[in-house]
């Protein structure tokens, strides 16, 4: 009969990640609460459970912290998506009200998105390194969804999926831009319409309907 195995203990690195997260979480609490200009090492280490200098030796500066903080919120929003086990599927419906919930719901992290996003393009920043990982896994998700439609018949078959995926990640950055400005505007419906057009789907509807008989020339 075989002994019965022994737990595992937990190393120092599973303790320092283990840290790093609950400290990555309190300052995305306090962003969603505070806004990213009222963050400070004070009251994160009071929010994590951790001194002041625990919490700076983990993240040295401020900027560090907020990327962590965006890091985080990225996990907890793709442990939403992947919840079912399912591939990422481009429902145009469901990305209309996906897209009005993120402006609407988390503006403080879109705004701290935007502001770490222009300071990502100065050499060595600590968000750059974050937006570059950020990009290529979007660029995989959406490539990857671009392709799919393409195989059922809802996107222009020349297309280049991953130069349309830039596009519209591209797209989707400058509407929360210009929502954050005016938000006014149905920012959803805008993506979804953007989306349309750059897969090419208004042409295959148009064509469609041309070749329905009684619609043609």
């Amino acid at each position: 009969m075989e002994a019965a195995a022994r737990p595992r203990k937990r190393g120092p690195y599973q303790r320092s990640h283990e840290r790093r997260g609950r400290i990555a979480l309190a300052v995305l609490q306090l962003v969603d609460e505070l806004g990213h200009e009222g963050v400070t090492t004070s009251l994160v280490a009071g929010r994590s459970d951790s001194s002041e200098p625990t919490v700076l030796y983990h993240f040295p500066t401020k900027e560090h912290l907020l990327v962590a903080a965006l890091s985080r919120s990225d996990d907890l929003e793709l442990d939403l998506a992947t919840a079912g086990g399912g591939q990422p599927t481009l429902d145009l419906s469901a990305l209309h009200a996906v897209a009005n919930a993120a402006v609407s719901a988390h503006e403080r992290r879109l705004r701290l998105f935007v502001m770490l996003r222009g300071q990502a393009a100065t050499p060595n920043h600590p968000a750059a390194e974050y937006f570059a990982r950020r990009a290529e896994r979007a660029m995989g998700v959406w490539t990857e969804m671009i392709t799919r439609r393409q195989r059922e018949g809802l996107a222009h078959p020349g297309l280049e999926p991953r130069e349309t995926a830039r596009q519209v990640l591209a797209l989707w950055d400058g509407l929360v831009v210009a929502h954050l400005s005016d938000p006014g505007f149905d920012c959803g419906r805008a993506l979804v319409d953007g989306v349309r057009r750059l897969t090419g789907q208004n042409w295959i509807e148009g064509l469609a309907a041309l070749n329905r008989p009684g619609n043609g020339l």
